[in-house]
């Protein structure tokens, strides 16, 4: 369909492309999903995307007392906002699914205390329809979080997180299976030979750490290993690779010193790599290293990195698919969604 240059599409034009009615055009811009099937959308949004047609997304909210717009609330502890690639990786996913629905998404953060006021305010100007939640701090802190959001009677998802979400009515939480991750990699490393190994990680209150250490911890446990406290290391802002030295310093000057790591992020095994290479200790002959998330860079490094690979993209689609489906109506009470990690095993170890 050719539309003169000096003119918008209008909902005929997108009717007569997508082969549906102008009612049904209209009900996909009003947000009336219930009354679409899947396909049809996928034919109305195609139309959309092929014409240039611009949902007015205000008139909509006024018409259907949505503002068709999904937020992205994350208390975010690093020195720049989004530089942990999962975070920017989960907020990716999120997009992906609200364009897919002709849905909008707003990215609200907090540094520092999650507790502020601030933290909530798009859902407390009614700015969004529901939020996709990236939490932080000590579990307490966390669960009076999830409180005041459920005090709000939003729709949420919290990534990530099972146990503050116990109870919660209006939670669904989508995470992956960040425990059987570590576990796989000391499974893998003990396989290669080693009973010494060492944790670190950032000293940060996230869900994700606590985790991926249960996951070391009760694999060393399950093959025999002592569980020695000075071997898993946490510092503050450990995040970034050059975070890692100081910790993998203190642990080559132990007396019994590891002869593997599991560093809690690639960023981190990254910075472990570089700190060894100086010390004259060579990976994987004289120590073993592995990281966890799989950022692209993890196979350029040299030697590459085993890694844990996780699905943050996806994680971020179903969270916004989720939030999506309880707004049109079709969504569960109650959800949770594990996705699966997996073990990515290259040269390091």
């Amino acid at each position: 369909m050719i539309i003169a240059s000096d003119r918008r599409p209008t909902m005929q034009d997108v009717a007569s492309v997508a082969g549906v009615s102008v009612q049904t055009v209209s009900n996909f811009v009003s947000g009336r999903y219930d009354k679409l099937s899947k396909p049809t959308q996928q034919k109305v949004r195609a139309a959309i995307d092929q014409l240039g047609y611009r949902i007015n997304h205000a008139a909509r909210g006024l018409r259907s007392s949505k503002t068709a717009t999904l937020a992205f609330l994350a208390v975010d502890d690093t020195q720049r906002f989004l530089a942990d690639p999962l975070t920017g990786d989960y907020l990716a996913g999120i997009g992906d699914v609200a364009r897919e629905s002709g849905y909008s998404v707003l990215v609200h953060s907090t540094h520092g205390d999650p507790e502020r006021e601030e933290f909530l305010r798009p859902i407390e100007e009614g700015r969004v329809d529901a939020a996709c939640v990236l939490l932080s701090g000590p579990q307490d802190v966390r669960r009076r979080l999830v409180q005041r959001l459920e005090d709000s009677r939003i729709d949420y998802v919290l990534f990530d997180e099972v146990e503050v979400a116990a109870g919660a009515k209006r939670a669904r939480t989508v995470r992956s299976d960040q425990r059987a991750g570590a576990e796989a990699l000391v499974d893998h490393l003990v396989e290669r030979g080693h009973n010494k190994i060492g944790f670190i990680a950032a000293e940060v209150p996230w869900a994700v750490v606590e985790q991926r250490h249960q996951g070391y911890v009760t694999a060393l446990e399950r093959n025999g290993l002592a569980v020695r406290t000075e071997l898993s290391l946490f510092e503050a802002g450990g995040w970034e690779p050059s975070g890692a030295a100081a910790m993998v310093e203190k642990l080559l000057g132990l007396d019994d010193a590891p002869t593997a790591l599991l560093c809690g992020s690639d960023l981190l095994a990254l910075g472990a790599t570089r700190c060894l290479h100086d010390n004259d200790v060579r990976v994987p002959a004289d120590v073993a290293v592995c990281g966890f998330d799989d950022f692209d860079f993890s196979r350029q490094t040299s030697p590459a990195l085993t890694t844990v690979a996780v699905p943050a993209w996806e994680m971020g689609r179903a969270a916004a698919q989720l939030l999506i489906d309880v707004l049109d109506g079709q969504g569960p009470g109650y959800r949770d969604v594990c996705l699966d990690t997996t073990l990515v095993v290259r040269e390091s170890t």
